[in-house]
């Protein structure tokens, strides 16, 4: 890819400026706070757009940083570039009130809309954090950053199967992980659900043993008073019956008696040979009539004590009965709703030990998240060599072959070799960082944006450089003949390529 001109109608102090870029190097100059940063960042927000943060958050976003104070409805420019051997003119407005992103291909005639994904069609793939972690290098950003170190290993493991870096598996795997903690909440509430939901059961469970307890208490009870209304080992009520009879009877009796007696007396009168006869005749029929009345009486009293404490006796054993009938028809039924409970219990038991859909599914994320690891990891043994590789050789072209190799472990962690020793990279001055961290950001570039080679845009980054290995990279970056854009407030920069004649145009800020 070649930029050919850009012009920044208004984005942030810049108003109204045109650029004409060349294909080889570029040297943008001019004092601090002259606008060479946000040329970098018009550059990358016209490839990629800007995005507003929301809340507190967009008082400090890039939106808001460059957003120009006059004329805002103009917020934006148009930049002209050559890829994949086809021209395009890029226009963008980024005034939040009439967004505006075309994109025009000045050699078909086609003209899409640059938000609707032809942007990333054009740029091969190559997302922003790429971007911006290997080809585009600002101010105090020489140290690669997290993205970078999450889109290297999405190389790595993609780079083998498909040639490119389209199979984001780090996404992947987050995207997998996120949905695990999804499912892994679900269940844990499901877990502590169906933990309440048991406890009230047994909580249930208890009350309902302690009712049925009661009742057999109080069935007992009743059991007891129904063994008092028996008399020994007779049934009472029938032994009441057989008084009752024998009481009817004995009454019956006296009743005849009393109705005898008296007619034997007259009987006894009327054949009495004298007087004194008969007076006592029919003084003793009257006297036994008397007594056997008296006694009658008293029977009758007695049989109709005996008919009411039958009458009692009937009533309580129908009482108890009933009680007898009530409390075995609240057991039974208690008794159920306690079988009932005892198969919900069991069943909250089984639910708690026994795989649910939500299990199933996290079983088959761990699966898959294993997978991707030792994907990730086989490939990354299989590909991490041209990395290091290519950083090796940059590294050692751009310091005379003093470190030969780059080592680095599945952490990004480094050293490097000088062909006698191993040193760690704390124990390497800052210059030799900024130029390993600079080699390895630009063969992450070339394995990363394989199918386009991109500008290399450089922001005052070799303010720790001395002028050999100034010299030295600005040689191997003539030597790659890619596109350069180096953006700087100090003419050693020129001076050296003017030296070294290595060609460059110069572009002035004022």
């Amino acid at each position: 890819m070649i930029i050919k001109r850009l012009t920044i109608k208004n984005f942030g102090k810049i108003h109204n400026k045109t650029l004409e870029l060349s294909p080889g190097i570029n040297v943008l100059y001019g004092e601090n706070e002259s606008g060479k940063t946000t040329i970098h960042t018009f550059i990358k927000s016209m490839f990629y757009g800007i995005t507003r943060q929301r809340g507190k958050a967009a008082k400090n976003d890039a939106y808001t940083t460059y957003e120009p104070w006059e004329n805002p409805g103009e917020y934006g420019g148009i930049l002209w570039f050559e890829c994949g051997g086809k021209n395009y003119r890029l226009t963008r407005n980024f005034y939040k009130n009439a967004p505006f992103h075309e994109l025009l291909c000045e050699s078909s005639g086609a003209l899409v809309n640059a938000e609707k994904g032809a942007m990333e069609a054009v740029l091969g793939g190559v997302s922003e954090a790429v971007y911006d972690n290997t080809v585009s290098v600002g101010q105090l950003k020489s140290v690669t950053g997290q993205d970078l170190v999450r889109e290297l290993q999405n190389y790595m493991a993609s780079y083998q199967g498909t040639g490119d870096s389209s199979i984001d598996l780090g996404r992947a795997a987050q995207m997998l992980k996120m949905s695990r903690k999804g499912f892994l909440t679900q269940v844990d509430k499901r877990k502590k659900d169906i933990l309440k939901e048991k406890e009230k059961v047994a909580a249930n469970m208890e009350y309902l043993r302690q009712e049925l307890n009661e009742l057999e208490e109080r069935l007992d009870s009743v059991a007891a008073k129904e063994r008092n209304l028996h008399i020994g080992e007779e049934n009472g009520g029938e032994l009441l019956e057989q008084r009752i009879q024998k009481a009817s009877r004995k009454r019956v009796y006296a009743w005849c008696l009393m109705a005898v007696f008296p007619v034997l007396g007259v009987l006894g009168a009327a054949f009495a040979p004298n007087g004194i006869v008969l007076t006592i005749s029919l003084a003793a029929g009257i006297l036994l009539g008397l007594i056997c009345l008296g006694k009658s009486l008293t029977l009758g009293r007695e049989l109709n004590k005996r008919i009411r404490m039958k009458e009692r006796w009937l009533s309580r054993q129908e009482k108890l009965q009933w009680n007898r009938d009530g409390i075995e028809a609240s057991s039974k039924e208690k008794e159920m709703a306690y079988c009932n409970l005892e198969e919900e219990y069991r069943e909250c038991d089984a639910q708690l030990y026994l795989p649910a859909a939500e299990d199933v599914e996290i079983q088959a994320l761990n699966m898959a998240l294993e997978t991707i690891e030792r994907l990730s990891g086989s490939i990354n043994h299989q590909v991490g060599g041209r990395l290091r590789e290519r950083t090796s050789q940059i590294l050692s072209e751009i310091t005379g072959g003093k470190y030969t190799e780059v080592l680095m472990d599945e952490n990004f962690k480094m050293s490097v070799d000088t062909g006698e020793r191993i040193v760690a990279l704390e124990r390497l001055s800052r210059g030799t960082l900024e130029q390993i961290y600079f080699a390895l950001r630009m063969a992450a570039g070339e394995l990363l944006c394989g199918r386009e080679s991109f500008p290399v845009i450089l922001d005052d980054v070799f303010g720790m450089y001395d002028e050999e290995r100034l010299c030295a990279v600005l040689k191997w970056l003539h030597k790659e003949q890619k596109q350069i854009i180096i953006s700087t407030c100090h003419k050693r920069e020129m001076e050296l390529l003017e030296r070294e004649n290595i060609p460059y145009q110069k572009l002035l800020l004022s």
